[in-house]
């Protein structure tokens, strides 16, 4: 089991196949994973938590993406 940081990704939604892809790299440009979506909703969501959480990480053998510890309430005023 390896946690490996997430340092980029590439996302692309084909519009008249309804299905996304997205690829994850490591600070090394090297792959990490490349994963194709039929769900529209779970495409959402994981571009989402690239988007806004870092860190990312990647866990190789049960293969899930997670963020680094963050404070309750991080986005309240």
């Amino acid at each position: 089991m390896a946690n490996i940081l997430v340092a980029s990704y590439y996302s692309r939604w084909y519009l008249h196949k309804h299905t996304g892809r997205i690829a994850l790299y490591d600070s090394s440009n090297q792959l990490i994973d490349n994963h194709r979506y039929e769900n529209p909703a779970e495409f959402q969501v994981v571009v989402s938590m690239l988007r806004n959480e870092k860190p990312v990480w990647y866990e190789t053998e049960a293969r899930y993406l997670r963020t680094g510890n963050e404070p309750a309430g991080e986005g309240e005023k």
